[in-house]
């Protein structure tokens, strides 16, 4: 039970971490389009640290241990 559990939290994590990652880029481009000029370099260093960012912010997510409410009635029965 507990590898499963271990096994989904590695998933998620890893889903939030590239959907954030992904997230950020695109805003932080659109936003230094906006108001200045782009570069290849500010590029890079924007894609550097959208995944250090994700990476610490995706190791705070947990899953809540959750009993389905068939089997809770059911034991009372």
């Amino acid at each position: 039970m507990k590898d499963k559990l271990k096994d989904q939290l590695k998933s998620v994590r890893k889903e939030a971490k590239q959907e954030i990652q992904a997230r950020l880029i695109g805003d932080l481009k659109e936003l230094t389009v906006k108001y200045g000029e782009g570069s290849k370099k500010l590029d890079k260093k924007i894609e550097k640290e959208s995944k250090q960012l994700a990476k610490k912010l995706s190791k705070k997510i947990n899953i809540k241990k959750e009993q389905p409410a068939q089997e809770s009635a059911a034991a009372y029965v």
